[in-house]
């Protein structure tokens, strides 16, 4: 939450204070050294010798991952082998490369690439790509300009996964069966990405603690079994070794899932606790689990960063939680104790007594796993809205009937097939001729018939504006603290806390048009070198340009313009103007016309328009939606649709791409001067001419350009015209997306950089240093 991180000068006084400090004040103390280590791990990271931004550079790299492919492009992540340390810190690089030739895991390359940092388009609701770059360590992006091959270097597990790829080619569950196996998810497509994540099931499919866990559980119990069986002692001995060999088994499994982010933690956590049951201390859970949190914020200052750790760790807490509220376990454990002896007294004298007492286990442990996930839905749920702005609706039902399946069928069937798998590699045998899949094949069946029934349900996954959510946690805390108080005086003053859900439910029945509302708001996204506007009043929205797509797999309009309008809550969209039939302005149309299909396309080209952009005046929630050009239809940037909206002493301009010719006509208009304007073809030099500027007289211009794009927009001299006219800019490549407000006294504006998200991690990051920005 931190805005900027100190310099590495401040760190010798930030140490200093916290060891002075530690004694009276320990949490100043720890958030001091917490600060200093984050701000030290981060210089390292980004730190790096040999180049300046944009500067191609050769190095010899090492490619750790694939990524995707995306026609003709591939992206991969690299780990340079350079002399600062990459494989201790995992120094990533993510770059992308232009008709490759055949690349693998593990092979190590000879590369000329072009680095820039790594800024990332940064929108509400949006995906925050920048900071989940950092959570994986990957200090910088690139483009790869040319590469040789030096030596096929392929490890154990990069060979295995190949030979395992072979092997399950035919199986309908060979996606999900390599991710369960050695956590590789390449071959996961978006349909099935869509099936897990509107069933809440993408965690049993990404190596973590419940995998670990039940692996190590149930390797432990056959050790144990095994070594009382053949080595019978009264002493610790075989416990010991059996907790050993668990300790082992789970590096092992960790190591087939390639040490993920999410894998560490949950091996990190796994060895705390066999560590301290080994050295036969006692410790509760909870200091366990903060034992591990120790350790993993140690080793890994950027893992709250990451939308997993939060999962990870605030499911423990649930879990811990609701053990110590409910005491289901420990109770039952008691029972078991203290009635031992007469269990075995009734078994002889009243066999029903004795299946009654198990019946009543049985339940009791039935009755705190019905606890913890109906908790865990709930609160997780939350987490998960937060980070993604929606939630499952199905997810604790599929989860509490997948579970178990997974702990007790699933996993020990598909690892003891992966143990007979590389049993028979070893002895020489083909990967396809080793058909050892069939019961792991088998044991999914009931998951992919639940997780086909789950993607024809359209109510299965529900999207939430930042306003539900924000409700929706205010609620569920206000429960609680009621449910918690027992005087009736402070149980009615705590139950305004659900105020805020029972009035947005009400407020979801008033139409637009008896809203009072006079507020509304125009937002540049950043969409990169592409143009995106929304303008939103009372829950409605005009979209003005739909921003880029790239291959077939990739659009901006799924990426950013859609959880944007989620997460601001808007339900309608009324018009989609299309400026002209350019990628980067038209390219996600067709995402939006079928997300939207009741909406209104005002362009010029047939394919979409069902409005023409001749001028025209239409009225919009009584904004005046003005369309002033072009007079002549014709393709190019001089053929874009220009629209003016005004409300009272508000007034915006929205340029597309004009030139100077377009903007020459366009002075002819009786009308254009604005308050606010986005620039024209994006700051290039073929536009925003001094006598156009001074027509429109804004007081402020948007820049719609990609951070360090390829073509310099907007060119210096470009803004240096609107600055000598006393008017303030914003580029999105630089502040994220943009929202202008427009009340009935005039204007302000707000940034993502600067007001939304204002944290050290969102800062740009140029490549090759690590420094705040001043």
């Amino acid at each position: 939450m931190w805005p900027l991180l100190p310099q590495l000068s401040v760190l010798p006084l930030c140490v200093f204070i916290a060891v002075v400090a530690i004694q009276r004040f320990p949490m100043l103390s720890g958030c001091l050294i917490a600060l200093s280590w984050i701000t030290l791990f981060n210089t390292l990271l980004m730190s790096w010798e040999k180049s300046e931004n944009g500067v191609a550079i050769n190095l010899e790299a090492e490619i750790i991952s694939l990524v995707h492919a995306n026609g003709d492009w591939i992206s991969i992540d690299i780990v340079p082998v350079d002399s600062i340390l990459p494989h201790k810190l995992n120094r990533k690089f993510r770059l992308s490369w232009s008709n490759p030739p055949p690349v693998k895991v593990g092979e190590r390359w000879q590369l000329t690439i072009k680095p820039k940092s790594i800024t990332a388009p940064l929108n509400k609701g949006g995906f925050n790509a920048q900071k989940y770059m950092l959570s994986q360590r990957i200090f910088a992006k690139g483009k790869i300009v040319t590469g040789q091959l030096i030596e096929d270097n392929i490890g154990a597990r990069e060979l295995l996964i190949r030979q395992l790829h072979i092997a399950l080619t035919g199986y309908s569950a060979n996606d999900l069966l390599q991710a369960l196996m050695v956590g590789d998810r390449s071959l996961m497509t978006a349909e099935r990405w869509l099936q897990l994540r509107n069933t809440g099931t993408g965690h049993l499919f990404a190596i973590s603690g419940l995998h670990l866990s039940v692996a190590s559980f149930w390797i432990y119990l056959l050790t144990k079994l095994f070594l009382f069986r053949v080595f019978p002692t009264q002493g610790r001995r075989n416990s010991v070794t059996a907790m050993l060999v668990c300790a082992f088994a789970a590096i092992a499994y960790a190591y087939l899932a390639g040490f993920s982010v999410s894998t560490q933690r949950a091996l990190i956590m796994l060895l705390v606790y066999l560590l301290s049951w080994l050295m036969h201390r006692h410790a509760s859970s909870w200091e366990r689990l903060l034992y591990a949190l120790f350790i993993v914020l140690c080793l890994d200052p950027l893992a709250p960063l990451s939308a997993s750790f939060w999962l990870s760790f605030i499911a423990l807490v649930v879990i811990l939680l609701t053990i110590s509220t409910i005491d289901t376990v420990n109770q039952s454990a008691i029972t078991l104790e203290s009635t031992a002896e007469t269990l075995d007294d009734l078994a002889e004298r009243e066999p029903q007594s004795a299946i009654g007492r198990l019946r009543l286990l049985i339940q009791q442990w039935l009755t705190a796993f019905w606890a913890i996930q109906w908790r865990l839905a709930i609160v997780l749920g939350v987490i998960q809205a937060i980070f993604f702005s929606g939630t499952s609706l199905i997810s604790i039902v599929v989860n509490c009937v997948v579970v178990p399946w997974f702990s007790f069928v699933v996993l020990p069937v598909s690892l003891l097939s992966l143990l007979l798998f590389i049993c028979g590699l070893f002895l020489g045998f083909s990967a396809s001729s080793i058909n050892v899949f069939a019961a792991a094949q088998l044991s999914m069946e009931p998951v992919l018939m639940m997780l086909d029934w789950a993607g024809e349900l359209s109510f299965a996954w529900l999207d939430l504006s930042s306003q539900w959510i924000a409700a929706f946690i205010y609620g569920l805390l206000g429960v609680w603290l009621i449910r918690q108080c027992q005087l009736t005086n402070l149980r009615l003053v705590l139950s305004v806390m659900l105020l805020p859900i029972i009035l947005l439910s009400f407020s979801s029945f008033i139409s637009a048009e008896h809203s009072n509302n006079e507020r509304w708001k125009a937002h540049l996204l950043d969409v990169g070198q592409g143009l995106a506007v929304v303008i939103e009043r009372n829950g409605r929205a005009i979209i003005y340009d739909t921003a880029a797509r790239y291959g077939t797999t990739f659009s901006y309009a799924k990426r950013v313009i859609l959880p944007f309008l989620t997460k601001s809550g808007i339900k309608d969209i009324d018009y989609i103007i299309i400026s002209h039939a350019d990628n980067d302005h038209a390219g996600g149309v067709d995402v939006i016309m079928e997300a939207y299909p009741n909406a209104t396309v005002i362009a010029d080209d047939k394919r979409w328009g069902s409005i023409n952009c001749r001028p025209k005046v239409l009225q919009w929630q009584s904004i005046k939606l003005n369309i002033i050009g072009p007079k002549v239809a014709h393709k190019g940037n001089n053929g874009s649709c220009v629209v003016r909206l005004s409300k009272g002493n508000n007034s915006l301009l929205l340029t597309g791409d004009i030139e100077s010719k377009a903007e020459q006509a366009l002075l002819l208009t009786d009308n254009i001067a604005s308050d606010v304007m986005t620039a024209p073809h994006h700051g290039s030099r073929t536009s925003s001419t001094r006598a156009f500027i001074k027509a429109v007289s804004p007081q402020l211009v948007l820049f719609a350009a990609g951070h360090n794009n390829r073509y310099g927009f907007p060119k210096a001299d470009v803004l240096a015209r609107y600055h000598k006219l006393g008017i303030t800019s914003q580029v999105s490549g630089e502040q994220g997306q943009v929202s202008v407000f427009f009340e009935p006294d005039g204007f302000h504006y707000q940034t993502y950089r600067a007001d939304f998200a204002p944290f050290w991690y969102n800062q740009v990051f140029r490549f090759g240093e690590f420094s705040n920005p001043e």
